[in-house]
């Protein structure tokens, strides 16, 4: 059932939905990510030959109005080709809006930063430290972050899920290069998930930095549904750090309270935790007021676009 597709208009009460946060890759790229979904969830139903056309009729098919196509190379050597791949796919896609991305050992860092954006018309750029096996705000990508400074642009970083992947992010770094950079505005991807407390923080002293709640809402509806029903949490939910998450709980639900102007609401598809429908269920299960939810679905993303200056090209709403 969370596989369905849909439409998901109906259940916005009219409103949109901007998806920040879509893998279209590659053929091989994409088997290789579905395969590695498969590992931990054997019956995780996506193919590993699902196209970029099937992909872009699920996304219609659900009514997003725009998504933020994401990609990241797993080596130097395909950074190039990947971008490019991202600036064709998307070119005749009216609804995609397309990122970059960089390797740790990318010879010139700025020089593909600068060719992504102002040539490629990219929003930004996206980094996965986890996936990519490097530190996303180590010193080494400082010419990256002072372009986008300069140009006022985003970077989306996976954030979070440490016990999961077994890699851990040196958050000083992160904090450091926000404060340095304050014309770069950071996505955290995730929320930092559990570490709450400190998300807050964080938005609460710099207004460039945002989060993407991506796998964050679902996984707060699991850890709650589990509770409920069971009254403790089993132990091989160990990966999703839920002992911490009940520390952070609270500051889960002020941050909605407080930033919801700086919190968007992504889905990972095709390998999230479901297609849109079901994700869509997953937030109105908190029951947040329209206002919140309109800012998670589409108002959050909007702000961001305006004040990087790039277009809005969403449908109007639903």
């Amino acid at each position: 059932m969370r596989w369905s597709s849909g439409e998901t208009n109906s259940k916005l009460a009219g409103s949109q939905w901007i998806d920040p946060h879509v893998h279209i890759l590659p053929p091989r790229r994409m088997r290789g990510l579905v395969r590695w979904v498969k590992k931990f969830t054997p019956e995780f139903p996506v193919s590993e030959d699902i196209t970029a056309e099937e992909m872009i009729a699920g996304l219609r098919e659900s009514q997003i109005s725009l998504f933020f196509n994401l990609v990241f190379p797993l080596w130097e050597e395909e950074t190039a080709d990947l971008n490019r791949f991202n600036r064709d796919l998307c070119q005749g896609i009216p609804e995609a809006v397309p990122f970059g991305s960089l390797h740790i050992d990318t010879p010139d860092k700025a020089a593909e930063t600068r060719r992504c954006i102002e040539e490629y018309g990219f929003l930004g750029m996206k980094l996965h430290p986890y996936a990519q096996r490097f530190p996303a705000f180590g010193k080494e990508m400082t010419p990256l972050f002072e372009v986008l400074d300069d140009l006022q642009r985003p970077l989306l970083v996976h954030t979070g899920f440490d016990v999961f992947y077994g890699m851990y992010m040196d958050l000083g770094d992160m904090e450091r290069v926000v404060r340095t950079y304050p014309g770069m505005q950071v996505v955290a991807v995730h929320s930092l998930f559990p570490r709450f407390r400190l998300a807050y923080s964080l938005l609460e002293e710099y207004p460039n930095f945002w989060l993407d709640m991506t796998n964050t809402i679902s996984c707060l509806r699991i850890y709650l549904d589990i509770k409920t029903s069971q009254g403790e949490v089993p132990a091989e939910t160990s990966s999703l750090e839920f002992e911490l998450l009940a520390e952070n709980l609270e500051y889960f639900y002020r941050l909605f309270k407080d930033f919801p102007g700086r919190i968007m609401y992504g889905t990972d598809y095709p390998v999230g935790f479901g297609y849109h429908p079901a994700l869509l269920d997953d937030l109105l299960y908190f029951g947040f007021a329209d206002d919140v939810r309109s800012m998670l679905c589409a108002g959050t993303v909007k702000n961001l676009l305006e004040r990087c200056g790039y277009p809005d090209r969403s449908a109007s709403p639903l």
